[in-house]
């Protein structure tokens, strides 16, 4: 039996276990998850596409001075660095304080980017299967410059054409004018440390139209699975998409399918899954628990936000202190955290040829991590509650261990840092931030078993259930990018 027939023998098996709901969107999503197998594109051939398009593409990127910056400028009075149309963004200063007795904590250089934009992905039944319509993007900051990127990723200013370009390819499965089924939108946060209350709209719609959909050069169809295989691949599935795909859930509510059944069908169709057992044996915990209680996890995440004594207030970027303004870079005294540069980008394949901006370079990799541990077989992660001063409500649900190491002194590292560093992950993979707003910035992204259950060191940090993190992720603004780009995995 070829991989095709034993593809539509497991989904054969699944319907029998989901009955009445075999034709919900969740046991589409987890078909899709489960297998690789694609005739439209092999993951080779997707792997092999996206490097020829760095070769094909014309697509360049150098670093200018300040002052050759076209359509953007320092504003004389505040310092802010903003474009002439007045949208995109602006670079601005951000003061962090206590505000019990006023005293400053910190400032920064922070983008505020107040417009909503569209991280949207379109699927479509292809025989029977759930495939993804994933486009190779390149950003002036990526890593290897063409990454996986959602069907549409693009700010308000874009898709309204602000920069006077051509429009933006299939924007009308998300703007209404095509009918579509939602399976997931909700309004997400990016990143609290450089983003001033930043927040975009992560979408997932399934297509009801037959017609076909012509794809352009630089989109392709996948099933779910084969983006989780490249996800295991540095530096190639961009942030925007892992934000969307975290979202996703599997389990549905009122129905929970026998544990059994599930764990002796996953067994039997191991020739054509492409999942780990880690995967598998998370997975099938998570979708197979009928228990799921929030209400301690946000009750004391909302203490968390309430008790908080440190406040952000915008400040004019030229009185920030402790940052240098050079020529062609504001940077810290000290050359740690980052620094705010300006890049020229020339390309064929953008909706204009050639534009400025100004971009955040950081100095080192980042690290993110999680711990997690078996329960009685429920998986459960370490999360913390953390502090960042441009979130919408400075408090979200983080990693175990998010930071860069070399900002720290050595008595002073983050909890759990040394453990995760001598641990053996499960998962690990340098995956890029947002290559629009950060130039060349990675994380390494970890998930490692706590040796020993690594108990709590404090009330910031919370045990959570796999279950529990996926339907938390249904909430606007609770569980931080980083933490969304490793639940991504699942």
């Amino acid at each position: 039996m070829d991989n095709k027939q034993r593809l539509k023998a497991l989904k054969n098996d699944l319907n029998l276990i989901y009955g009445n709901y075999a034709d919900s969107n969740q046991m589409k999503l987890l078909l899709s998850a489960l297998t690789d197998y694609n005739p439209l594109n092999s993951t080779e051939e997707l792997r092999f596409w996206l490097q020829e398009l760095n070769s094909t593409q014309f697509f360049q990127v150098e670093e200018i001075p300040f002052s050759e910056l076209k359509q953007w400028s320092f504003d004389p009075i505040t310092g802010n660095l903003k474009h002439i149309s007045g949208k995109f963004f602006n670079i601005k200063g951000l003061e962090i304080y206590n505000y019990k007795n006023g005293e400053k904590i910190w400032d920064q250089p922070i983008i505020d980017q107040s417009e909503i934009g569209i991280l949207g992905i379109v699927c479509k039944e292809i025989d029977s299967i759930l495939y993804l319509l994933m486009q190779a993007k390149a950003e002036p900051g990526n890593i290897n410059t063409y990454q996986l990127s959602p069907t549409v990723q693009a700010t308000r200013s874009n898709y309204l054409q602000v920069h006077g370009g051509k429009r933006t390819k299939y924007l009308e499965y998300f703007n209404g004018e095509k009918d579509v089924q939602v399976i997931l939108d909700q309004y997400q946060s990016e990143q609290g440390a450089r983003f001033l209350g930043k927040r975009n709209r992560n979408i997932m719609v399934l297509c009801k139209d037959v017609e076909e959909i012509e794809l352009s050069e630089n989109h392709r169809w996948m099933t779910l699975g084969q983006l989780k295989t490249l996800m295991e691949i540095d530096n190639t599935v961009n942030m925007d998409s892992r934000s969307i795909i975290s979202m996703i859930d599997y389990s549905i509510p009122g129905f929970t399918p026998n544990r059994h059944s599930m764990i002796s069908l996953l067994n039997d169709y191991r020739d054509i899954i492409s999942r780990s057992n880690f995967w598998l044996k998370a997975i099938c915990n998570y979708i197979c628990e009928s228990h799921c209680d929030l209400s301690e996890i946000r009750n004391r995440l909302t203490w968390k936000r309430y008790y908080n004594n440190s406040e952000s207030r915008i400040m004019p970027l030229k009185e920030i202190r402790d940052w240098e303004f050079r020529a062609q870079e504001i940077v810290h005294k000290d050359h740690k955290y980052f620094k705010v540069i300006a890049v020229r980008i020339k390309a064929n394949n953008r909706e204009v040829d050639s534009w400025d901006q100004p971009i955040i370079k950081q100095r080192y990799n980042g690290k993110i991590a999680l711990f997690f541990r078996d329960t009685y077989g429920v998986t459960q992660f370490l999360i913390q509650m953390k502090m960042e001063p441009g979130l919408y409500d400075m408090i979200e649900l983080a990693p175990t261990v998010q930071c860069i190491e070399q900002n720290y002194d050595t008595a002073n590292k983050p909890v759990y840092l040394k453990q995760i560093n001598n641990c053996k992950p499960e998962y690990s993979v340098y995956q890029s931030e947002e290559g629009g707003r950060f130039f060349q910035e990675c994380s390494q992204n970890l998930i490692c078993y706590a040796n020993g259950s690594q108990p709590p060191v404090n009330d910031r940090f919370i045990y959570i259930e796999l279950k529990q993190l996926k339907h938390l992720v249904q909430f606007q603004q609770l569980i931080n990018v980083e933490l969304r780009s490793l639940l991504a995995y699942f």
